[in-house]
């Protein structure tokens, strides 16, 4: 996720007591997820000249997948 040497390394991370905790959704982690947990998740899109544009959401963990907490748009907003 990124543009070019301004990349990210993952696409998740779970949330709890504190922003950011593990386990994290990226290459190299094989952390369980277990049922009731929530996690942000931001990829990132970088465009050249303009910087990134990411898009944050957030699902609980449930016995049959994820399941969005903030809402069910699909994406970006256009705003005027």
């Amino acid at each position: 996720m990124g543009y070019k040497n301004r990349q990210v390394n993952f696409l998740g991370h779970r949330i709890g007591l504190q922003i950011d905790e593990t386990p994290v959704i990226a290459k190299g982690f094989d952390d369980p997820i277990e049922e009731g947990m929530v996690f942000a998740i931001e990829p990132k899109r970088g465009i050249e000249d303009v910087g990134m544009v990411g898009i944050e959401k957030m699902f609980v963990i449930t016995p049959v997948g994820g399941r969005s907490i903030t809402g069910n748009h699909p994406g970006l907003l256009l705003l005027h």
